[in-house]
C-alpha cells in the first residue's frame, strides 16, 4: 500500500477572479455543517464504476460516480471495500483520508480538506495513466490545481461560493470538461479523472460526511 500527502497550492495570480461569490446562504451546507469530534479520523472510499462500498461498518449503496462521504471513525486500522477490492487504511485522529480502490489494489491518500470559513475545498485525483494533468478554470483564465501525478491528488482552498466550469488538461490539451460546478462554503468538491490513452472521462462529487 502506498501513501500520497497531498498539499494545498497557492492561488493568488486567480484569487480576485475567484473571489466573486456572494455572502453564504443558510443552506450552504458542506462538510462541517456540525462541529467534527477533533478525536475521530474521517475516511472514505473512491472506487470507479462501484456502486457500493464500505468503510468500518457503514455500508453505502447506489454510490454516485463510486465516491462515497467520509465515515467519522476511531482512530486505527480501518477496512474499507467495494467492488474493486479490499483493504485497510491506517488513519490518525483529524486527518482526512481516500482509499483509492481499483483492480490494481489499494492506495490511501491523505486529504487537505479546509476549514476557513469562506473557502470550499477542491480535490483532483488523477487515476490514469497519464503522468501529469492539470484543472483549468475558463472563466479565470488560469489553472485550479497543477501537475498531478498519475496515481496522485492535490487540493486547494477556493474562496466561494461559486459556479464555474473546470476543464482537464494535459499540457495545453483538454482531455475532459466540466461544466457549472458548485462550490458552497466550508464544503467540497471531487474531481476524479480515469481512463486509457485518449478515453480520459472525469467527474466530480460534492464532499461530504456521512451524518
Amino acid at each position: 500500500m502506498k501513501t500520497f500527502n497531498t498539499s494545498v497550492l497557492a492561488l493568488a495570480s486567480i484569487a480576485t477572479t475567484l473571489a466573486f461569490g456572494a455572502p453564504a446562504s443558510a443552506d450552504d451546507g458542506g462538510l462541517y455543517a456540525k462541529p467534527l469530534d477533533p478525536n475521530s479520523a474521517f475516511v472514505r472510499v473512491i472506487a470507479p464504476g462501484a456502486s457500493s462500498a464500505t468503510v468500518s461498518s457503514s455500508s453505502f449503496n447506489q454510490l454516485s460516480d463510486g465516491v462515497s462521504p467520509y465515515v467519522a471513525v476511531a482512530p486505527g486500522d480501518i477496512p474499507v471495500t467495494a467492488s474493486g477490492g479490499q483493504g485497510s487504511v491506517k488513519a490518525a485522529a483529524g486527518k482526512f483520508y481516500s482509499a483509492i480502490l481499483t483492480d490494481s489494489g489499494l492506495v490511501t491518500i491523505e486529504d487537505d480538506m479546509t476549514k476557513n470559513p469562506s473557502k470550499a475545498t477542491l480535490s483532483l485525483y488523477n487515476l490514469t495513466e497519464k503522468a501529469d494533468i492539470d484543472l483549468f478554470v475558463p472563466q479565470a483564465g488560469a489553472e485550479a490545481v497543477s501537475d498531478v501525478d498519475s496515481g496522485a491528488s492535490k487540493s486547494v482552498a477556493l474562496r466561494a461560493p461559486l459556479n464555474v466550469d473546470l476543464v482537464v488538461r494535459e499540457g495545453d490539451k483538454e482531455i475532459a470538461k466540466l461544466d457549472k460546478i458548485e462550490f458552497k462554503r466550508l464544503a467540497g468538491v471531487t474531481v476524479v479523472v480515469t481512463g486509457t490513452g485518449d478515453k480520459v472521462d472525469a467527474v466530480a462529487v460534492p464532499s461530504t460526511i456521512s451524518r
